[in-house]
């Protein structure tokens, strides 16, 4: 290898980890972000196909509305509590999926899920 490709290699290598570390240390906040909102979306598309798969009720349907209504309000905190909002409810949403059935036992429980999240009225500033 010649001196002046070398000499180049090193020069680029360096500025592009100097670049990642920036990133990292100071711009961590976009990188969640932009995941946080890809991840919610997964969520929904992949609850929505499983959700398609149950037998049709009216239950099913009030629960495909709450759980939307959840994953869409989930937007407006940090990543670590999205996450933490996300895999409480899709745990408890996977036990549905067995018996391919919602009633209202499932939806009652699911919604006492989601409500664990609000915070109550008096509460809010």
């Amino acid at each position: 290898m010649k001196k002046g490709c070398f000499i180049s290699a090193v020069v680029v290598f360096t500025i592009l980890v100097g670049t990642v570390v920036y990133f990292v240390k100071y711009k961590k906040d976009f990188f969640k972000n932009f995941s946080k909102d890809k991840i919610i979306s997964a969520t929904v598309s992949e609850f929505d196909k499983k959700l398609n798969d149950v037998k049709a009720s009216v239950y099913r349907d009030s629960m495909k509305i709450a759980v939307h209504n959840f994953l869409d309000e989930s937007k407006k905190y940090n990543f670590d509590s999205v996450i933490t909002r996300l895999q409480d409810v899709m745990d408890e949403a996977r036990f549905l999926y067995k018996d391919r059935i919602v009633d209202s036992a499932d939806f009652n429980h699911i919604k006492k899920i989601i409500n664990r999240y609000e915070r109550s009225e008096k509460n809010r500033n």
